[in-house]
Parts: C-alpha cells; structure tokens; sequence
C-alpha cells in the first residue's frame, strides 16, 4: 500500500478514519491506529461550545502525544467564532491539521447554519479557511457531493484556493445522509480539478471497496466511516492482515478510556452497544450496565464462552 501526504506531514499509509460523532474520541482512535489508520478526525467540535469552555466541548477535543497525525475537525456558521475556537486549539492541544466540517447532515447541525448547510455559503467558507490559515494551521475540509457536479468542483477549487491543504469528499449529496449509491465520479472529478491530496469516503468496508474507491477516482487516501463503527478491526482487514476479535478490542478500548480518565459512563456504554449490535441478547444485558466493571464483565463472560 502507497503512502500518502498532507502538507509536512506523511502518513504511513492511504487508511483514514473518518471523524464520527459519539464514536472517534480518543480511545477509539488509539484502538484504530493500532489496527492499521493512518490518519484519525476527531469528532466534531462545536466552535461556540469550545469558546465558551464547554466541557462536553473540551472531551471532545482530547488529545494525546500518540494520537498522531490527528485532524482536528470544528463546525460553525461564523467566522469570529470558528477564528477562536482554532485559537483555542492550536493553543491547546496537539495535532497536524485543523478541518472544517462541511459534511455533517444532522438537523441540529444544520440548523445552526453550520456542516453542510455551509456548502451553499462558500464566500463563508473562504473566510473560514483564510482565518484559519492567517493563525497558522494547515487547513483541511470534509465537504459532500452535489446532484450539480459543477458546484462540487467549483467549491473544491475555491477551498484549495483560500488555502486549503486536503479536501476529503464524502461520495453522497446530503439527502442520503451516509447511505445508498456513491457517487465515485465526483471524488475523481474533484482529484483532476485541484492540485492538493483529495481523501475519497463514502461506502468503504473491505479490501476490495477500498481498491475500487482508489482504482476507480485515483484518490490520494480512503476515508472510512461507518464500517469502523464498532469495528476497528477493519483497518487490519483492509491491509490484508489479522483483525483483532471484538471482544478483545471492546476490552482495550475500555482500558484505554479508563487510563485516560475520561470518566463519562454513558459514552462507554454507547460504545459497548456498537460493538456488539449483532448479539441482541448481550446489547440488552449492556443496556441495563450500571457501571464499567458490569461492562467489562458481560464482555470478558462473552470472550470465555466463544471459546468453549
């Protein structure tokens, strides 16, 4: 596998986790670069939360010598706010490059004027990037397809215009959310109009959709999202090379949440329903958790019985 790279900064191969909200926090991330991702997006930081000390905000935004190279990925509708909250970043944590979310279809989201709502301001989004660039950070963003593929391509040359260093493209209009068709002409059209790394994303979750996201649009990386869900075992499987099982992941994750002192049970328990969706019987017995160690041993009883 060829590697790939971002301004300075080169990644060790062309696997990325995509950022996803209540899931990519740090633990997690550690977990999938143990599992073969290169590059890791946090979840989405609100801007106004951050400026505003938040500490829901602040979590969302922890970070680690280890989790390296990181995109630190922000949303927000304006441009004094999104300039503070990279203030606030670059000031105080660690990581390679600052994304601005362009993607994100949530209603809540979307109703701040924020994620994709900004994909039909784009002399906002110029601002954005400008700002963030003036601070000194070296600019991604996650944008999302369009029906009218020349607005894809004129937003793309606009975004690596303003100073971007990366544009990851999410292969989907907004209406399908992160389900049905992917559009792979649109990440090769973007690729041939712009002159920076383009990441391909949307419907990757194996060997082969992985191959076929490169082959098919000549993308500089593949992003994937959804099929890591539970899942950090499949950046080995798409490098060819032994997952661990889930029960084992799961177990490590939890690990690292608790010697990172998160401390907020609740994600926890989100998390352990995402690994093993599949089994209804233990989501149920996970749901009804009232602590870590109730977790970890639902999880640990699941382990020894598969052995059996």
């Amino acid at each position: 596998m060829d590697t790939f790279s971002i301004g300075r900064v080169k990644m060790k191969n062309q696997l990325v986790l995509a950022p996803i909200y209540r899931i990519t926090d740090l633990p997690f991330r550690l977990l999938c670069r143990e599992q073969g991702a290169s590059l890791c997006y946090s979840e989405m930081v609100n801007s106004e939360a951050l400026i505003r000390n938040n500490k829901a905000a602040g979590h969302l935004a922890q970070t680690s010598a280890d989790d390296r190279p990181l995109a630190m990925q922000v949303f927000g509708a304006r441009v004094e706010s999104m300039k503070k909250a990279a203030e606030t970043l670059l000031r105080e944590k660690q990581f390679d490059f600052l994304d601005l979310n362009l993607g994100c279809p949530s209603d809540n989201v979307i109703n701040q004027g924020a994620g994709s709502a900004l994909l039909k301001r784009p002399k906002r989004i110029v601002e954005i990037i400008k700002a963030w660039v003036d601070l000194g950070a070296v600019v991604t963003a996650k944008i999302r397809s369009s029906p009218n593929m020349l607005h894809t391509i004129r937003l793309a040359k606009e975004i690596e215009k303003a100073g971007a260093s990366c544009i990851a493209v999410h292969a989907r209009p907004i209406t399908q959310k992160n389900k049905g068709i992917v559009d792979l002409v649109a990440v090769k059209r973007v690729k041939k109009a712009v002159g920076i790394p383009v990441i391909g994303n949307g419907g990757v979750n194996d060997r082969f959709s992985f191959n076929r996201m490169l082959d098919k649009t000549g993308c500089d990386a593949v992003m994937v999202g959804t099929a890591s869900i539970g899942n950090p075992g499949v950046f080995a499987e798409i490098l060819g090379q032994k997952p661990l099982p889930r029960e084992t992941a799961f177990l490590k994750y939890i690990d690292l949440y608790q010697k990172l002192e998160i401390g907020y049970f609740g994600r926890l328990k989100t998390q352990a329903i995402k690994f093993f969706a599949g089994n209804k019987q233990l989501v149920v017995n996970l749901q009804a958790a009232k602590s870590a160690e109730e977790l970890v041993g639902l999880v640990q009883s699941r382990k020894q019985a598969a052995k059996r």
